[in-house]
């Protein structure tokens, strides 16, 4: 009986250590979610193209970086309709984007504007990225809001031209055929293109730029960076370009250099159709795009 006895103390003993253990884990697994830093994505296709948010999730991840990185990304979608709370008709999503921003305490939140808006509609841009980001602010004022900026579409409408004046002559002759004659504001947005637009978001709100369209022009056509569209005019990012993108945005949080992550992301077991020839090439361009 006492043998008896001790047998079951000492189950009842291993039972408890490992009904602790279990919860012990719970509140380790708890608190490394708690400490993740917590990314949201606000844009459109440029964003959800090769699922920009996982990529940097994921390089964050295998540099020691605990991530979540989360998305709003409908298809085409401006600021404008982020910030008012649209959805699209087709395949809603299970919230809209100022839910989304009310969801978290997020450390970071990105914001991107459809392709051209930031030039072709500077003002709407401008309106709705200050109370886009005054969103962000309220529900979290230690957000870092950053501006993912895009690049010119590739014919080559909205671009930055410097002082090239034939190509500033050319594309407002281009624009004028299009849409008619271009208002003063037009004119000028079209001189100083998707650069200056991002830009003045980000002085009107003290968030940072992240500049993707630049390390895009930097990487020139050693790497395709834009997906195949067949019969359309590319200008949507592929595997390599949301690679270059997502290298900026490590960069831009962390401070530390990209070069290496593909074998890192390799050695994880992660493939994001880029080889590793081409991967080490734009891990280059981001890390000197990025000062």
């Amino acid at each position: 009986m006492h043998t008896f006895m001790k047998t079951i103390v000492l189950a009842l003993g291993v039972a408890f250590f490992c009904v602790g253990t279990l919860r012990a884990d719970d509140v380790r697994q708890n608190e490394a979610q708690t400490k993740s830093v917590k990314i949201l994505f606000i844009g459109n296709s440029y964003t959800y193209f090769n699922s920009l948010n996982v990529m940097v999730q994921e390089m964050m991840n295998v540099s020691g970086v605990p991530t979540v990185a989360e998305r709003s990304a409908p298809g085409g979608w401006r600021l404008r309709q982020h910030f008012n709370g649209e959805v699209p008709q087709k395949n809603p999503p299970a919230k809209n984007t100022p839910e989304w921003i009310k969801s978290e305490q997020w450390d970071y939140v990105v914001m991107q504007e459809q392709s051209s808006a930031a030039v072709d509609r500077r003002g709407e841009f401008l309106e709705f990225g200050k109370k886009l980001n005054d969103m962000i602010l309220d529900n979290n004022p230690e957000t870092k809001v950053l501006l993912y900026q895009t690049w010119g579409r590739c014919d080559g409408m909205f671009d930055g031209y410097g002082s090239d004046e034939t190509r500033k002559a050319e594309v407002l002759a281009a624009w004028e055929k299009r849409y008619g004659a271009p208002d003063e504001a037009t004119v000028e947005a079209l001189k100083d293109g998707m650069q200056g637009g991002y830009d003045a978001l980000a002085k009107a709100t003290n968030s940072t730029v992240v500049p993707v369209g630049k390390a895009f022009k930097e990487a020139g056509d050693k790497v395709d960076l834009h997906a195949d569209e067949k019969d359309k005019k590319p200008h949507h990012p592929s595997p390599a370009g949301t690679y270059l993108g997502a290298c900026v945005f490590f960069k831009t949080i962390t401070g530390k250099s990209p070069v290496g992550l593909w074998k890192k992301l390799n050695e994880a077991g992660k493939d994001f159709k880029v080889n590793e020839e081409d991967a080490t090439y734009l891990e280059s361009i981001a890390d000197r795009v990025v000062e």
